[in-house]
């Protein structure tokens, strides 16, 4: 369950990502990651000139072409500094990568951190879970997986070239699936199916819970889930409701569909049990959710998207 939350920080922590925004680089996180996005733009407006007197005209023509060539050097350089650091920046990739096979000592958690320096260090670590990350999946929505990779963990340490720093949650997911594919020699496939989901709607229509507050100015966006084993905490800030629903999906075990037709941005903080025990005093997420929020999860049929994994190896020699 642990790991499962802290999978799931991996696409809810940045939540800016649906924004067209420039994330700020310099952030550090550990086991939980947030973004802060500005944007700046600018427009340019073409001067015209006017020759005015016939004797100047020959004088007029002549600076004209002084200007057109001035432009036809300058222009590449106009046109480059336009251009999106993504359209001209190979894909992010680690640099050095090394996996050996866990050892054991003891009761040890599996653990998962990208750490400043674009350094990814993970411990106890299954490929199952790698791939989950890599595709934003879950369990149920992957198939044709050999029973190795949920049995055999690995401590992993990764580094990107010149340690380029990790600042997006694509990026995170594109490093982890550049991994499998060039040292588990991983490949798949993306299919449809009919299955169960689940629907996030109003539990009272036009009402919300006492938890759920509608954004203030001076919110930042942020999410994040963390356990301690017996509870989970959920923070969110400035997200809209299509977020919280893609954050709860791993939480709830199937994909959730927002249907509440509620807009703007929202900010909460949630606490529940992880685990179904009779002594527990936390109430279970769809008790918070309902009584906090004003939410609830109504099961339903929907498409679902899932992951067939057509070939998968024991990772290549470091």
């Amino acid at each position: 369950m642990v790991s499962q939350l802290w999978e799931a920080t991996i696409p809810i922590l940045f939540l800016a990502i649906h924004s067209n925004r420039r994330l700020l680089p310099s952030r550090n996180f550990y086991m939980q990651l947030s973004v802060s996005m500005v944007m700046t733009m600018s427009t340019m407006k073409p001067c015209h000139t006017t020759a005015i007197l016939v004797l100047l005209l020959s004088l007029g023509i002549a600076s004209m072409r002084l200007s057109a060539q001035s432009q036809s050097v300058a222009s590449p350089q106009a046109q480059s500094a336009n251009v999106p650091p993504s359209a001209t920046q190979s894909p992010l990739r680690f640099e050095v990568v090394s996996i050996h096979p866990h050892k054991f000592a003891g009761d040890e958690p599996s653990d998962r951190r990208v750490l400043p320096g674009g350094r990814f260090v993970a411990t106890a670590t299954t490929v199952r879970t790698l791939i989950r990350i890599a595709l934003d999946t879950d369990d149920n929505r992957m198939s044709g997986a050999p029973g190795w990779i949920d049995n055999e963990m690995f401590d992993i340490n990764a580094i990107t070239a010149d340690h380029a720093e990790i600042t997006t949650p694509q990026q995170f997911q594109q490093l982890i699936l550049a991994l499998l594919e060039d040292r588990f020699q991983f490949k798949f496939h993306r299919d449809q199916r009919e299955g169960p989901v689940y629907w996030l709607e109003l539990d009272k229509p036009g009402k919300t819970g006492p938890a759920l507050k509608l954004s203030t100015p001076a919110s930042k966006p942020g999410m994040s889930v963390n356990s301690n084993g017996s509870s989970a905490v959920m923070t969110v800030s400035k997200a809209s409701m299509a977020d919280i629903a893609a954050a709860l999906h791993r939480q709830a075990g199937r994909p959730i569909e927002d249907h509440t037709d509620l807009k703007g941005t929202f900010d909460f903080r949630i606490e529940w049990a992880t685990e179904e025990t009779p002594d527990s005093s936390y109430p279970s997420l769809f008790t918070v959710l309902k009584e906090q929020l004003g939410l609830k999860l109504q099961p339903a049929a929907g498409v679902i998207e899932t992951v067939v994994i057509d070939q998968i190896s024991h990772p290549s020699a470091n």
